[in-house]
């Protein structure tokens, strides 16, 4: 699952509070989403060296949206990532060791019902070492496509347009450019082991004497300011990641990182004062190893200016040229005081480029239909999860190592149930209505196999009545499923309602709204009905010990045999209209709110690097939507703050507050016009 934009998705955004939906006579359980690091893009994950303590990427977010679950696990648990996976811990079967993939069961009329076996099976292969985590342009993401195709023709599911793949493309950061350079008073430093860019640098030549800025933090709201009386314009600004702490915990949040500890954030300050490039060095005081971050694949918005981290043996070089007391001295006489400790380094001046290398990486979606019978034959109930992983780290990962990590939860228990779901419907024969089986790709690089289906459906879009999506639904606790989207059509809680009662589950709702961070996002954006199932966080989300021996098969079984019954249900009744409900799914630990307010757009993540923030959809009862904002508008403008990107517009919304009318500035078609928006709420606040 991938994180939604700060205060821009309906998890953070929505007008209205989400509705709980009660069933068997239980309170279902909101749960709040209160937060996402500043440097993130939505649908981006942090760089691979962050842990649990750091804020500046996704761990930020794992902290702040972490559900506190009532069972024995108190689980890390980050944005709506919601699939367990399912079939792989029982017995480790034979055909892993020798390549060959498991065996079809032979062929039933009987009614059917999920098989433990089967899930297992496709949850070991999938999340097998062989398949390297199944990352965006490995063979081991080719080797599941080809897997999942080859189950579905074995169940004889019909290829739309003559195949099960849906091709398409996407570009990505692959690494570091040969130009890339820096020298320091004129001595070539050594890239790789003195220094490394950030993946959010911008690509340009720079040049400049150096300014030390302590934590690069301007927070008149705390009454700290690391640029107060200090000239940065056309220099080189030298900066500490993070943020003033004190004790154990940062001095502006009562969570553990404010967004002024965010990487864009710190790169923003810098250039809106004049910088022409910014440097990071770890601090030595709460950042024991000193590790460079790694440049990996990275579709999102990018700095104004080149942004470049360098050791400390090259800071504290530069500090002792200029005379300046060392960085463990600096950090703790910040720390301390709370007082900022900027200064010029005489002396000292550095000159680089920043060049990223991009490619183009080839994506698949795995698509099958098992046909209807009769009058409705040609509507169509959507089944989907995706099937991406995170490779050996990098963006995403909270371990920090380059370790395959095998998504066994996120995502091959949501996948697996997807196949076995497709083997039980299929053996009991056509229902009323159509269902296209599909398996994502790209999702854990911002939704793009699901935003490329609905831009191109192998079906007319008109014809697709609803949507079932399974994301991390390995994990089952205390019996407790939690499902989003309820609220999406009049008739599901009823149907739920009905289904729970007979259920050995135990459903929560996590949201009536049909926007949150997984693939069915893109089908709610398009005002199709959805469900979202989803079994919880642990502390193995996004590392590598989220493997196929930790799945409740047992669970994921329970999960496919409703997921039956939903789409059984889907397929007799009426055609279900979409309702644009306020509420969204929400998924964190309850935390207090962070401040900052909310607009109620939904951002088209598949939008080109380009000016502005293109809305795909706005949130029923938003100030977006009172304002007058639509889908496809483009934001330019946030009062008088161009956006650059959707990073502008997350900043602009986190330094607001509720109540405030801001002017928006939007393009719309060849027109240019104003609106007025009345900000509102983020949930929890």
């Amino acid at each position: 699952m991938h994180p939604p934009a700060s205060g821009l998705t309906s998890a953070r955004s929505a007008a209205a509070p989400a509705q709980s939906c009660t069933m068997r006579r239980r309170t279902a359980q909101e749960i709040s989403f209160s937060g996402m690091a500043p440097d993130i893009m939505p649908y981006e994950p942090a760089t691979a060296s962050h842990d649990l303590r750091q804020p500046d990427g996704l761990s930020q977010l794992v902290r702040r949206a972490s559900p506190t679950y009532n069972g024995p696990m108190r689980c890390a648990l980050r944005f709506l990532r919601l699939a367990p996976p399912l079939a792989c811990l029982l017995a480790w079967p034979l055909w892993l060791h020798g390549g060959a993939m498991p065996a079809e069961p032979p062929p039933t009329t009987a009614p059917a019902a999920a098989s433990i076996e089967l899930l297992r099976s496709s949850v070991h292969y999938l999340a097998g070492d062989e398949l390297e985590g199944r990352g965006i342009g490995t063979r081991g993401l080719d080797l599941a496509a080809d897997y999942l195709a080859e189950r579905f023709e074995k169940m004889k599911l019909t290829p739309p347009q003559g195949g099960y793949f849906q091709n398409f493309q996407t570009s990505r950061v692959s690494g570091i450019g040969d130009r890339t350079a820096l020298k320091l008073n004129g001595r070539p430093l050594k890239r790789g082991e003195q220094y490394t860019p950030v993946t959010l640098s911008a690509e340009k030549a720079f040049e400049g004497d150096v300014v030390f800025a302590g934590y690069g933090v301007s927070a008149p709201e705390h009454q700290y300011d690391d640029y107060a009386g200090l000239d940065v314009k056309g220099k080189v600004v030298l900066v500490l990641r993070y943020e003033p702490h004190k004790g154990n915990r940062s001095r502006f949040s009562r969570d553990d990182w404010s967004d002024h500890a965010g990487l864009y954030t710190k790169a923003r300050v810098a250039a809106e004062r004049g910088a022409v490039a910014l440097l990071l060095v770890n601090p030595p005081e709460h950042h024991g190893q000193d590790m460079l971050m790694p440049v990996s694949p990275r579709m999102g918005a990018t700095a104004k200016i080149p942004f470049v981290q360098i050791k400390r043996t090259v800071a504290e070089e530069m500090l002792k040229a200029a005379g300046q007391p060392d960085l463990s001295a600096l950090q703790k006489g910040i720390d301390a005081d709370a007082k900022p400790a900027s200064a010029a380094l005489k002396g000292v001046k550095v000159d680089g480029v920043v060049e990223l290398k991009r490619t183009t990486a080839d994506l698949k979606n795995v698509v099958a239909i098992l046909p209807g019978r009769g009058d409705r034959a040609g509507e169509y109930i959507v089944v989907g999860a995706h099937y991406d992983h995170l490779g050996r780290g990098g963006l995403g990962s909270l371990s920090g190592t380059k370790e395959i990590h095998n998504g066994a939860d996120d995502n091959a228990s949501g996948t697996a149930a997807l196949v076995e779901l497709a083997r039980v419907l299929s053996a009991r024969g056509p229902l009323e209505r159509s269902v296209l089986f599909v398996a994502f790709s790209g999702e854990e690089a911002g939704l793009l196999g699901s935003a490329h289906f609905v831009a191109n459906p192998p079906v007319p879009l008109e014809k697709i009545v609803a949507m079932l999506n399974m994301d991390m639904v390995g994990r089952l606790r205390d019996d407790t499923l939690y499902i989003g989207g309820g609220g999406t059509a009049a008739e599901f809680e009823p149907m739920l309602q009905q289904l729970d009662d007979a259920s050995p589950l135990q459903f929560r709702s996590i949201g009536r709204g049909g926007f949150g961070p997984s693939d069915h996002m893109s089908f709610a954006m398009k005002k199709i009905p959805v469900l979202f199932f989803f079994t919880g966080m642990h502390p193995d989300y996004h590392r590598p010990s989220d493997d196929a021996d930790k799945i409740n098969f047992q669970g994921v079984a329970q999960i496919v045999d409703l997921a039956a019954d939903v789409v059984r249900q889907w397929a007799a009744m009426p055609r279900p209209a979409y309702v644009n409900v306020g509420g969204t799914m929400r998924v964190g630990m309850g935390q207090p709110a962070r401040g900052g307010a909310a607009l109620g757009i939904v951002p088209d993540y598949g939008q080109e690097e380009a000016q502005g923030v293109r809305v795909s959809d706005v949130v029923g009862g938003s100030a977006a939507e009172q304002a007058g904002l639509r889908g496809g508008d483009i934001l330019t403008h946030f009062g008088d703050q161009p956006l650059a990107n959707l990073m502008d517009l997350t900043e602009a919304l986190g330094a607001a507050r509720p109540g405030q009318k801001v002017k928006l500035l939007v393009k719309r078609g060849d027109k240019t016009i104003e609106l007025e928006a009345t900000l509102g709420k983020r949930p929890g606040q």
